[in-house]
């Protein structure tokens, strides 16, 4: 009897090409936290995220005349420019003044939730199905985590500095998880780089009044040629191509699955930092990192169906 004929159907052919595609925007999204600390200094947050932003928008201009030359129900229009200023916006910021209370790497672990967040509203709304696996490996890529970034004797903040931290990056982490979920159905309509181009522009434009308050079109900050070369990398690689590689992700698999991948994010940080800044790797990190490949692997793995010839 021959032996039996493994068959690849289209949604796994997606489903490979959605967690490559998710694995490489995580990937440039931890290298673009290490260009954030890199230039941060030099810049306000929020005016660094406006700058990221619109040029990410910039590089996306094309995209956007496609789409007003095509046209689009205002509706839709409307309710994409409305993700796209909480996931360009709110989430930036969240982000940055979190980091104003915490340690980065409590940040980092509390944002990790983004997944569990992801898979809680994907699940109330019929998208995603609570399967063994899928739980399971987000657990274990959230365990993961907390051990690749734990650091022993951290001194702890005052309890107020902390709860405020800890809002800010749950709400954080919430941002990106609707942000997954709700832009599905925008998704299934439009292409993925529409919905990226137009999400990015309205956040760009929601963060223009604070960079303005913040004194940024009055006179440029005083960045480093180094400094600029940061936010031109965070611009094209860690917005406009990171992000169109998570969309196309999100088009071409279940939110939960993309969001686990949000994983690599710091752990790509932490061994970017070893490399350029020559920081200390533990033996929490390399566990911890066999935790969270394993756990990704968990999350997306599905039997390949068997076709007896």
């Amino acid at each position: 009897m021959p032996f039996p004929r493994f068959s690849t159907s289209v949604a796994a052919q997606n489903a490979r090409r959605a967690a490559l595609a998710a694995s490489v925007a995580s990937v440039i999204f931890g290298a673009s936290v290490v260009a954030t600390r890199f230039v941060v200094a030099q810049t306000q947050p929020v005016s660094l995220a406006f700058l990221r932003y619109l040029i990410a928008t910039a590089c996306l201009l094309p995209v956007l005349r496609t789409v007003w030359r095509t046209g689009m129900p205002r509706r839709d229009l409307f309710a994409i420019a409305a993700l796209g200023v909480l996931f360009f916006g709110l989430f930036p910021w969240s982000f940055s003044a979190s980091l104003t209370y915490l340690p980065s790497s409590r940040v980092a672990v509390l944002v990790a939730t983004n997944p569990l967040i992801t898979l809680a509203i994907s699940r109330l709304y019929g998208i995603d199905q609570l399967t063994g696996p899928k739980v399971a490996g987000q657990a274990l890529a959230f365990v993961g985590l907390v051990l690749a970034l734990h650091q022993p004797g951290v001194d702890t903040m005052s309890a107020a500095d902390t709860w405020t931290g800890i809002g800010l990056a749950l709400l954080t982490a919430g941002c990106g998880a609707v942000f997954n979920v709700f832009s599905r159905p925008y998704l299934r309509r439009y292409p993925p780089l529409h919905v990226a181009a137009l999400a990015m522009a309205a956040g760009a434009l929601s963060l223009a009044p604070i960079a303005a308050s913040q004194g940024l079109f009055t006179m440029l900050p005083a960045v480093t040629p180094a400094g600029w070369a940061a936010v031109l990398f965070l611009g094209v690689f860690g917005g406009a191509l990171g992000f169109s590689l998570w969309i196309w992700a999100l088009q071409r698999s279940t939110p939960s699955q993309v969001a686990v991948f949000i994983a690599l994010n710091p752990v790509t940080a932490v061994l970017l930092g070893a490399v350029l800044l020559h920081e200390p790797i533990t033996a929490f990190f390399l566990t911890g990192l066999v935790c969270v490949i394993g756990g990704i692997a968990l999350a997306n793995w599905r039997p390949a169906p068997v076709r007896l010839a």
